[in-house]
């Protein structure tokens, strides 16, 4: 069983600054630098079965995870391997195409997982979306903002 989720921070985290944009910045024209490493972030646990694949113990920056999903369920989709990485630390995620199962890796820990491919890209695809819906309700004005319409699109 595959779980992927996020949690805010609480309003009286330091990290709950990250969900607000100085007063002076057009959501609209954000740079995607910006969203992917200054703003948003959240504890997010993905774990198959008992192996936690990301730890909810520290903060992710959500629009670089999301984006990185978004092109890990693009190459998954055409039987290609993909991994994504954490500005934060130097742990790399490995998804291998086996077959009808992705396997994952990390490039820290040492774990192996198998998920069917179908169930992990589903998974990505939701989580993109709570994303993108958690952020435009946070900053409504940001949906204009292209970086931001990229985590919803299927292109």
């Amino acid at each position: 069983m595959l779980v992927l989720t996020f949690t805010l921070p609480p309003a009286d985290s330091g990290w709950s600054r990250t969900w607000s944009l100085p007063a002076d910045a057009d959501p609209a024209h954000v740079s995607e630098m910006d969203l992917r490493y200054k703003y948003f972030a959240a504890k997010v646990k993905m774990a198959v079965g008992e192996t936690a694949v990301i730890s909810p113990g520290g903060h992710v920056q959500l629009v670089d995870l999301a984006l990185s999903f978004k092109g890990a369920e693009a190459r998954l989709g055409r039987g290609e391997d993909a991994s994504f990485g954490f500005t934060e630390r130097p742990e790399v995620i490995h998804f291998r195409a086996v077959g009808p199962t992705v396997r994952i890796e990390s490039s820290e820990k040492p774990y192996q997982v198998d998920v069917e491919t179908r169930v992990l890209v589903s998974e990505l695809a939701q989580f993109r979306n709570s994303v993108y819906e958690c952020i435009a309700k946070a900053v409504p004005q940001i949906v204009a903002n292209e970086s931001i319409r990229q985590i919803r699109s299927r292109e």
